[in-house]
C-alpha cells in the first residue's frame, strides 16, 4: 500500500511581492501616484540598503522595490502580478482604466477570464501587473469550475466596450 505524501502548506494568498527597479524612490512615487499606495518604510543599512516597502493599507507591506544591479534587466523575472480589486463592478474597472489613461500608463490588453475581467499594465521598470475585477465568486468553488469549463482562455476586451 503507497503512502501519499500530503503538503502541509496550505497558501492563503499572496502576501507581497518584491521587485528589482532601476529606481526604488521613482518607483515608489509611481506606485503611490498610480495605484494609491502608501510608503511604509525604507530599508537603511544592510542587504536591502535603499529598498521601499509599500502597503495598499492593512498589511505591513504588500510590494517592495530594491534597488537593481547596475546592468540587470528588468520587468521580465515573471509574466504578471495579479492585484484583485477591492471593487467588484466593472464601473470599477472602468474608473481604473480611464485613471490609468489620465496618468500615461501603459496598458498591455484587457482580458475577459470568464471568472474575472483585467487590466494589464507596466510599471516603469517594465514589470506587468493586472488589477482585476473579479466577477464569479472565489466562495463554494465557483469560481474554480468556471476556470475549468473554460480552461482558461480569455477573450481580449476592447477598451470602447468597457
Amino acid at each position: 500500500m503507497s503512502q501519499t505524501n500530503v503538503s502541509p502548506i496550505r497558501v492563503e494568498k499572496i502576501a507581497h511581492i518584491v521587485l528589482f527597479v532601476k529606481d526604488p524612490e521613482a518607483s515608489a512615487k509611481w506606485y503611490a501616484e498610480v495605484l494609491n499606495m502608501k510608503i511604509v518604510a525604507r530599508a537603511g543599512d544592510g542587504p536591502y540598503k535603499g529598498g521601499v516597502f509599500m502597503s495598499f493599507g492593512l498589511s505591513d507591506h504588500d510590494i517592495a522595490l530594491f534597488p537593481a544591479a547596475e546592468g540587470a534587466t528588468k520587468g521580465k523575472e515573471f509574466e504578471h502580478v495579479g492585484l484583485l480589486m477591492a471593487g467588484t463592478s466593472m464601473d470599477d474597472l472602468r474608473a481604473n482604466y480611464a485613471y490609468f489613461r489620465q496618468r500615461g500608463v501603459e496598458i498591455a490588453e484587457i482580458l475577459d477570464h470568464g471568472v474575472s475581467t483585467g487590466i494589464y499594465f507596466y510599471d516603469p521598470d517594465g514589470h506587468m501587473l493586472e488589477v482585476f475585477c473579479q466577477r464569479v465568486p472565489v466562495t463554494g468553488g465557483a469560481s474554480q469550475v468556471e476556470l475549468n469549463r473554460n480552461e482558461g482562455q480569455a477573450e481580449p476586451v476592447d477598451p470602447t466596450a468597457l
